[in-house]
């Protein structure tokens, strides 16, 4: 069996979980809140909340997990430029998303409240930057590790 092939079938599972839930739940978040519905603000926050921990949380783990185990069998790519960026970027996403996680519990703690609307919004508005942020840090990174480009 090759535990190599094993990991990077993990591996890339893990980012298209990663993308494609992070993408899905940042698009029904935002469009529940673009509601103006308190019940529907009140049910996105919740499910957002329970969605970031069920999907993202456990694809990031096994990102990581798979990404140690094939660099435990190929030790020599940590002094891969691509590798080394991928890894930087990585840690930016990670510290992005950990404030991402905070508000959403703000969110959902407060969701439909009238009288905290205009902290709301100023939340909302938060975690829509750090997720334009991040998104396009982690399609760099998905594109160095599909290309390995020759850093230095």
């Amino acid at each position: 069996m090759n535990y190599y092939v094993l990991l990077k079938t993990l591996h890339i599972l893990c980012a298209i979980i990663v993308l494609g839930t992070g993408t899905g739940i940042a698009w029904f978040t935002l469009r529940g809140w673009l509601s103006g519905d308190p019940r529907i603000m009140q049910w996105v926050s919740k499910e957002t909340v329970k969605a970031d921990w069920i999907f993202t949380g456990s694809a990031v783990l096994g990102l990581l997990g798979s990404a140690a185990g094939m660099v435990a069998i190929n030790p020599r790519w940590v002094q891969q430029g691509w590798l080394q960026l991928a890894a930087g970027l990585t840690i930016m996403v990670l510290l992005l998303w950990l404030p991402v996680v905070y508000l959403q519990y703000q969110l959902r703690r407060h969701a439909g409240e009238e009288h905290n609307e205009p902290r709301m919004r100023k939340i909302m508005g938060a975690w829509c930057l750090l997720g334009i942020f991040a998104f396009p840090l982690t399609i760099a990174i998905v594109y160095l590790m599909v290309s390995k480009p020759l850093l230095w």
